[in-house]
């Protein structure tokens, strides 16, 4: 592929990842809009994201399954049509059954492309070139979200009455989708000069779906990467508590929090993602940047614990701006690693499946964990507690970068 057509098919998957992901977590951005609409409560309002995780988990193993074998152009635009519906079925029926039957079938398209997505990321390039494939897409996909926030906050503002912004706010999220089904089917093709590596890529036809699978849950190096990603999700879903952090223990405004969050989640990705992919390719390898990353995310934490109650607050979050990029730096190219150890291309999606079902862990659990801290605690120690967590949470996430390290220059030897 030309470099050209190598990052049009990285265009367009980030595209169709950010697109997607806008509805099932749009309560994030409009918390009380959604709640209104839907007539919930607090609690009720959690149920929704109870749904997507549990029918995510049901569905991640299968969708592997069948990402490995079907055309991946077809599952792409398949799965973001149904997304696409979701979007205007919402914005004509808000109701809270609605959005529970809408937000289980948004598990099955929005989460059921996402071991598709992640192998059709990893063709996109060469073994050579795999950190800036995943730098590159999860850079394009925080600026394509912010993008997308931004228009729906000004969509949402052009009308007095709060149902008619949400209203049109939908109909814009799936205009959204339909224009990544367009980019990808202009730029997405099911095969690439990189999808299959010599013979490996043919085994695929001579192997049962059982075989694949049990050699993917057999296989040690899966379990490695199980553990390194879930660390490196864990640490990233983890630095949403900054902003908290910055407005209920520093005293700034929510607004200004609210914009370094932006920043945080959104506008360091942009850039993090393409710098770390290109030093990772540059390194030789993803997990030597990793460590790097990892280390200093670790000295930060502890810098930031062990500071002085003098301390100015915006030396304070200059801190965090930094633990942020340095988190950014292993999150966006720890799937480069799948390369690094080896895993067959043949098993990408399944692989992924796998993974994901216990990466996806932490959204389930941290966010009841950090609240019983904080609520137990009070804010200031609550804090203190949390940040611990997340210094453990990347040691581990470290061990498991040097071990993904010591496999990949063995499997080097090997070869």
């Amino acid at each position: 592929m030309t470099l050209f057509e190598k990052y049009a098919r990285i265009f367009a998957l980030s595209t169709l990842f950010a697109a997607s992901n806008a509805l099932p977590y749009i309560h994030f951005k409009f918390y009380d809009i959604i709640r209104a609409a839907t007539q919930t409560t607090n609690t009720e309002l959690g149920y929704l994201m109870t749904v997507f995780i549990i029918v995510s988990i049901i569905i991640y193993l299968p969708a592997g399954i069948i990402g490995d074998r079907w055309s991946t152009r077809k599952i792409l635009c398949g799965c973001a049509l149904i997304t696409t519906v979701c979007n205007i079925v919402f914005a004509l029926i808000p109701s809270f059954t609605s959005a529970l039957i809408i937000w289980g079938v948004l598990a099955i398209s929005a989460c059921g492309v996402y071991p598709c997505l992640i192998k059709a990321v990893r063709v996109s390039g060469s073994k050579e070139e795999q950190g800036r494939m995943f730098g590159t897409f999860l850079g394009v996909q925080g600026f394509v979200m912010v993008i997308i926030g931004f228009i729906d906050a000004y969509i949402y503002e052009m009308f007095p009455d709060q149902m008619d912004g949400l209203k049109y706010m939908l109909f814009f999220q799936a205009f959204a989708l339909i224009i990544a089904i367009g980019c990808v089917c202009m730029f997405i093709k099911d095969k690439t000069p990189y999808d299959s590596y010599e013979e490996e890529g043919q085994q695929v036809q001579n192997q049962s779906i059982w075989t694949t699978l049990l050699e993917v849950l057999k296989s040690g190096r899966v379990w490695v990467l199980v553990i390194l990603i879930t660390c490196s999700y864990g640490c990233y879903i983890s630095m949403g508590y900054m902003t908290p952090y910055t407005t209920n223990v520093l005293g700034a405004s929510i607004t200004f929090g609210a914009v370094l969050g932006t920043i945080r989640v959104y506008g360091i990705r942009i850039f993090a993602g393409p710098i770390s992919g290109y030093i990772a390719d540059k390194l030789g390898n993803s997990s030597r940047l990793m460590i790097i990353a990892y280390v200093i995310f670790i000295g930060l934490i502890l810098y930031l614990l062990n500071m002085s109650s003098d301390t100015s607050h915006n030396v304070i979050i200059a801190i965090t701006m930094f633990i942020s990029f340095a988190c950014m730096m292993f999150y966006c190219v720890m799937y480069a690693s799948m390369e690094e150890v080896r895993i067959p291309p043949h098993q990408t999606a399944t692989a992924v499946s796998v993974i994901t079902i216990f990466s996806s862990m932490p959204d389930a659990i941290f966010g009841l964990l950090y609240g019983h801290w904080l609520d137990v605690q009070g804010p200031v120690q609550g804090y203190v507690t949390i940040f611990n967590f997340i210094a453990v949470l990347a040691c581990i996430g470290l061990a498991a970068t040097i071990a993904v390290n010591i496999i990949g220059r063995k499997q080097a030897v090997e070869k």
